[in-house]
């Protein structure tokens, strides 16, 4: 019997990077530290949500900017994680993140480079070779910070060329690039509580303040939908068009926070992809991040996790008051 081709979704990364993660028995200044054995996996916004897209049975295809021998290791890995790959070569090289678990407290201490420039040409190619892709794509990703010399409504750009297409475009990232996406026809911005606090330029106490906040941005931006994480607690969703939604994350125990983001980006994108309604897609979502959590290191959701945890993801409309 001939078998439906999983939905595409394309993702964009352009300051992806090669995360290593290890851990040591406790931190100390001035001694040598005896690390574990390391775990490299390829990294950045889109590049993890494309894994997880792979992961829950979806088809997707990467857009990255790799350089240097890093970022052949990191396009390397991802084509053993069965994801495709669009590799935009760059004349810098690729970025590591390094990620150390101190055994006799639990703390995760996380060190992150900021990746070098891209050139004009170069952040051309990658908006050229995403729309290339979309062309018969669910859904389209574009996920992680800006790299200098990249422009900060990069993703509107982007956007504006996908409009025509009919390909529904997410948008993850932070800083002037998120204030530049929420000015651009975009399907679904996914900003962090603390990214949304930093727009409305207050403190927000509670989920009915958090979704006051979100439907005030809303109102002033040109975006569908904004779904705002808010960690261990869940997710709001505030449509356009529609109602506002809380989905409660499931209690879980947490390992590592790495990836968590990406995970909850990825299981929006497939679900959305597998054509579920924008409420459920969230759902979907929010247990995919919580899954991650369970994984110590830089490892992302399991599709089992995310299959059990669904269940205890639960979601309810907020009555505006």
């Amino acid at each position: 019997m001939h078998q439906p081709q999983p939905p595409i979704v394309v993702t964009l990364t352009l300051n992806p990077a090669l995360d290593v993660s290890t851990s040591v028995d406790s931190i100390e200044p001035w001694h040598k530290l005896r690390c574990d054995d390391p775990q490299m996996d390829p990294g950045g916004g889109g590049v993890n949500v494309a894994r997880v897209v792979h992961a829950l049975g979806g088809s997707s295809i990467a857009v990255a900017a790799l350089g240097g021998h890093v970022g052949s290791q990191v396009a390397t890995s991802l084509r053993r994680h069965g994801v495709g790959l669009r590799r935009i070569r760059t004349r810098s090289g690729t970025r590591q993140n390094f990620s150390v678990v101190e055994r006799s407290t639990g703390k995760q201490f996380r060190f992150v480079e900021h990746g070098d420039s891209l050139t004009s040409a170069e952040w051309h190619r990658c908006i050229d070779a995403t729309v290339d892709a979309a062309r018969g794509a669910a859904c389209v990703v574009a996920s992680g910070s800006v790299p200098e010399g990249v422009p900060a409504n990069i993703y509107a750009l982007l956007a504006d060329r996908l409009l025509p297409m009919g390909v529904p475009l997410i948008v993850d990232t932070s800083g002037p690039a998120l204030a530049a996406a929420l000015a651009a026809r975009i399907a679904l911005v996914k900003p962090s509580v603390n990214e949304l606090r930093s727009l409305v330029n207050r403190d927000l106490d509670g989920i009915a303040e958090i979704e006051r906040a979100t439907r005030e941005i809303l109102e002033r931006s040109r975006c569908d939908a904004i779904a705002v994480s808010i960690g261990e607690e869940g997710a709001v969703l505030v449509e356009r068009n529609g109602p506002s939604t809380f989905v409660r994350a499931p209690t879980v125990e947490v390992l590592s926070t790495i990836g968590a983001g990406d995970s909850m980006v990825g299981g929006i994108a497939y679900s959305l992809a597998c054509g579920r309604s924008l409420a459920e897609a969230v759902r979907c979502g929010v247990a995919a991040g919580s899954a991650a959590v369970l994984n110590s290191g830089t490892g992302l959701c399991r599709v089992a996790d995310v299959d059990r945890l669904l269940p205890a993801t639960l979601t309810r409309q907020i009555t505006a008051s």
